[in-house]
Formats: C-alpha cells, structure tokens, sequence
C-alpha cells in the first residue's frame, strides 16, 4: 500500500510538469507572433520592367514584288521559210556569240551566188580589157565608165546571193545558254516559227515597282536585297523609268544581281527590299508605347520610384522598337513590360533580370 501510493504521486507530479511546459511553449509562440518585424509586411508598389532610351539603327524599307529577267533573251526564229537542214546544238547547251545553231536548206540561193560570183570575174575582166584598149584609143572613156557600173552592179547581185545564203545560216546572237528546240530536221519553218530560246543568265534583271512618295530618293547604284525560290541575293539599281505610272501611281526601277552560278532563271518571282535614309534615333521597345486615338505616350520612371505619362511623337520602326521624334531623350528610362497595370504617378518597383515579381 504505502508502494503504490509513492508511485501515484510521482505521476500526478509528472503531469503537472508536462502541462506546465506545454503552456509555456504556447506563450512563447504567441509573444513570436506578436513581435513580426515589419519587414515582413506586403510590398504593395506595382512591379513593371524597364528600359533606358537608347539610340538605334532605323530606315525606311520598301518591300516589292519583281520577276527576274535574263540580262539578255531572244527567241530564235528563221528569216526565211525554208526547210531545215540540220540542227548544231543540244537542248540547254551554252554556246559562244557567233556559233552556228540551224542551217536551212540553201540549195538555190548558193547556186545563185555562184552565178553572181561568175559575173563579178567577168565585169571585173571586161573592164581591165576596155581599160587598156582606152590607152590606144579604140574605146572611149565613157565605154569605160558603163563597164565600171556593170561591175558595180554585179558586185551588188553578189552580195544580195550571199547575204540570201548567210540567211539560211542561224548564229547565236550572244553569248548565253539554249532552251529546249523546238524543231526537228527536215521541218519546214517560217519567220512564225520558234526554234530554240537563248538566255544570258550570269547576270539577271529584277524589275519592280517603287510607290511615287519614294521616287526622289532612288539613286543609281543604291545595293538591294532580294529572295527567291533560289535563295537570297544581291543587287544594284541600274535603272530608274522617266515616268510615274499613272494607273498604279508607283516607278518602275530595275536592278541588276550577278548570277554566276546561275541558281537564278528568268520569270521566278522574287521579294526585293531595298533601304533608304538610314540614322541612328532614339528607340523606345514597342510594348512601351501606349496608343491613344491618334497620340502616343510612355511612362518615364522618376527618381522616386513614380511613374509620369509622357506623350511623345513616333516615327519609323523596326522589328520590336520604335522611332521617337520627341517627348524623350537617350538615357531617359521608360515602363517597358507591365504598363498595363500603371496610370500617371504610380509607385513601381523595378523587377531585376530573372525576377518573376
């Protein structure tokens, strides 16, 4: 008995121990709480992005479409109707100026040559024989004088039989590359008739038009950009039309691009870009720029962290940036993300790279 009663009092000594450190601990937490720093408070300023105004790159570009052109192009057709003789070349073959492609059937025209040919020697003996006899005064000089002319007149048949013969005779007129013929030997053709197409490509024309508010600042020799189906390339301003197209209202301005690897051909379609006046201004992002009807403002950060909305006067733009004629200057700083969320005079904080607000 006397046992078991010490046991019961060491635990109820025990219990009253335990209960008395629990309510200490809750004490303690509660004077934490009570004494936060304030430090700890909510920051309520808005959190925006900036960007400093800053001097950029700008021009004004024209974008057009062109269709590009060989530097020099011809269909060859025959003079004459005649029949085919032979054909010289090969489909897509590169031939020089002066090479023979077709030759005709000649067969008439060369034999009247050769007959001009015989009367061109007899003139030219008949006169030396009237020559030498006028010397001993058997002819006249006016004898002489009408056998010069009979000469002049053969030596004239000659060349008009020749010039019949060369004409059954087809060259290429340049330098460049063949198409496709479009004849067989033995047809019979006519100056309708098509027989192969010629094309110098190692230089090729880009014509395209230019709106007329542009056509002062077009300059000979001003460098164009240009892409195709082939790729990109490069050109220059050869040529400007004397006229404005009334109906279209723009002028006509043509550009040549070497073409040595003749990746470009005639009729492709191309988008040509070509760049005026390029200067340096001061440049605002574009998500900076609030629009309002036909006014444009920014909010320029202030020394004490608030923001003012400033109207300003926009000019060109490029990808992600816009020209600002006035109402700021370089190394004014501006609201560039999270303008939505400020008006005129609020607090911002300003969000560091990497920091999600």
């Amino acid at each position: 008995m006397k046992a078991s009663g010490i046991i019961g009092g060491i635990l109820v000594l025990a219990l009253a121990a335990g209960g008395a450190w629990w309510l200490q601990q809750q004490d303690d937490a509660g004077a934490a709480r009570a004494t936060l720093p304030a430090s700890g408070e909510r920051d309520e300023r808005t959190p925006v992005r900036v960007s400093e105004v800053a001097p950029r790159e700008f021009e004004t570009v024209i974008e057009a479409l062109g269709t590009v052109a060989a530097r020099e192009s011809v269909t060859l057709r025959a003079p004459v109707t005649a029949r085919v003789e032979s054909l010289e070349f090969e489909d897509g073959e590169r031939v020089d100026a002066g090479d023979v492609l077709v030759r005709l059937r000649a067969d008439e025209e060369r034999a009247r040559r050769d007959e001009a040919r015989v009367r061109v020697e007899d003139a030219r003996r008949e006169l030396a024989r009237v020559r030498d006899r006028v010397q001993d005064g058997i002819v006249t000089r006016q004898e002489v004088d009408q056998q010069a002319s009979r000469l002049a007149e053969a030596r004239a048949a000659l060349a008009a039989a020749t010039a019949q013969v060369e004409d059954r005779t087809i060259r290429a007129p340049f330098t460049g590359t063949l198409g496709l013929r479009e004849v067989s030997p033995g047809a019979m053709v006519s100056p309708d008739t098509a027989l192969v197409e010629l094309d110098d490509i190692r230089t090729v024309r880009l014509d395209f038009p230019v709106p007329e508010r542009f056509a002062a600042s077009i300059e000979l020799g001003m460098p164009i950009t240009g892409h195709s189906a082939a790729g990109d390339f490069a050109a220059d301003v050869t040529a400007v039309s004397n006229r404005i197209d009334a109906g279209t209202r723009t002028l006509n301005v043509r550009a040549v691009a070497d073409n040595p690897d003749e990746r470009l051909r005639p009729g492709m379609l191309a988008t040509v870009r070509l760049a005026l006046d390029p200067q340096r201004a001061p440049a605002v992002p574009e998500g900076a720029v609030v629009q309002t009807a036909d006014q444009h403002f920014v909010f320029r950060l202030q020394e004490d962290d608030t923001v003012s909305r400033d109207r300003i006067r926009v000019g060109r733009r490029s990808p992600g940036w816009v020209e600002v004629l006035d109402g700021v200057e370089p190394g004014d700083t501006v609201v560039s993300e999270g303008v939505s969320r400020v008006r005129d005079g609020t607090t911002v904080r300003v969000l560091e790279s990497g920091d999600d607000g």
